[in-house]
């Protein structure tokens, strides 16, 4: 009975040992978690491009009023308006009523529309006057991503797809 002692607790070196494993352990997950943030921060820039979008469609849709998106490729920046100047033309001009605008981060490098006049404008059934692609590209040091929004004319459906380099 006096020789056996039992250990209640643990020793200094124990503790250290164990600090030391989840330091190099943390250390290796840090990248990771960087281009996981970044991932995150570029897929929702494009769910807010793809919500204007939707958001112009209902608007049309419920209000019985052409809506549309105007994207500003200098700028990086984007317009959803209610088209009441020329609802013929399907473009933003001076005039039409503003309801929001929102702005890509700083990450991103590029935007661009496939059609001249850079407006996607929906007409009271949800159509639009032709099939459009937006782009955008967001590069950093860890992430390259490339994001496409395709707007099919008849339905005014938005199909998305994503790649990263």
């Amino acid at each position: 009975m006096f020789g056996k002692r039992f250990q209640k607790g643990i020793t200094l070196v124990e503790l250290m040992t164990t600090v030391v494993i989840i330091g190099i352990v943390a250390a290796m997950a840090v990248p990771r978690f960087q281009i996981a943030f970044e991932r995150i921060k570029f897929r929702s820039a494009n769910r807010d491009i793809t919500s204007s979008l939707r958001l112009a469609r209902s608007y049309a849709v419920s209000t019985k009023e052409q809506h549309g998106v105007h994207f500003d490729d200098g700028s990086l920046s984007w317009t959803l308006f209610k088209d009441k100047v020329n609802t013929g033309g399907m473009v933003f001009e001076a005039g039409d009523s503003v309801i929001r605008v929102d702005t890509l981060p700083i990450e991103f490098n590029f935007l661009s529309v496939d059609n001249a006049s850079g407006s996607i404008v929906f007409r009271p059934n949800g159509s639009t006057s032709g099939t459009a692609n937006v782009v955008t590209m967001a590069s950093t040091p860890d992430l390259v991503g490339i994001h496409q929004h395709n707007i099919l004319a008849a339905t005014g459906r938005i199909e998305t797809t994503s790649s990263y380099y």
